[in-house]
């Protein structure tokens, strides 16, 4: 599954644990959770360990990582009654889930079923996927989606940032930089294959 999917995978988990504890807080915790394993694992184990074990579901993939937020999540809620941490853990959970990481249990139950595999990907492996990550249209649709939901979400906020920025010189100045950054984009759409 690919790295926007899991952020709307994860929105919508926030969405429902902010109904729940009146937070909405926990809203970008539950996205943060659901990107965390890939965000971590990709590049850890496929350029800071590439020579190595180079596989990009180590660590944060696994049930053992997940547990200690966990744990450390009921800790939280038994002194401080706050479930910040559960709003990670359960992105998180979604995260391996959607992954299916049940089929690959030496990596999800790691380290008790013996050492990570090593999977021997092409050397520029990590940078390709990122590139072919960008060109899905769904990846787009997926950013366009968890855009509009954030901000429909934190409407008051973001109409009182807008209203800030308006009246400030610096509004043409991000104006610029966006119109420069939507050039970039499409200049760059058109050189993937």
């Amino acid at each position: 599954m690919y790295l926007l999917a899991h952020a709307m995978v994860g929105l919508l988990i926030g969405v429902v644990l902010a109904a729940i504890a009146g937070d909405r807080r926990v809203l970008a915790l539950a996205v943060l959770g659901a990107v965390l394993p890939d965000l971590i694992d990709k590049p850890l184990g496929h350029i800071l360990l590439a020579g190595t074990v180079d596989y990009g579901r180590i660590y944060f993939h696994g049930l053992t990582i997940l547990f200690l937020v966990v744990i450390a999540g009921l800790i939280l809620y038994y002194y401080r009654r706050r479930i910040e941490l559960f709003a990670v853990a359960a992105g998180m959970a979604s995260h391996q889930f959607f992954d299916g990481m049940w089929r690959h249990p030496v990596e999800w139950f790691w380290p008790f079923l013996g050492p990570l595999p090593s999977h021997g990907y092409p050397e520029d492996y990590f940078w390709e996927s990122v590139l072919r990550e960008l060109a899905q249209p769904s990846e787009w649709l997926f950013f366009l989606l968890i855009a509009g939901l954030f901000a429909y979400i934190y409407r008051r906020e973001l109409t009182t940032a807008l209203t800030r920025l308006a009246n400030t010189s610096l509004s043409l100045a991000l104006a610029a930089l966006g119109l420069v950054v939507l050039a970039a984009l499409t200049v760059g759409w058109r050189l993937l294959p």
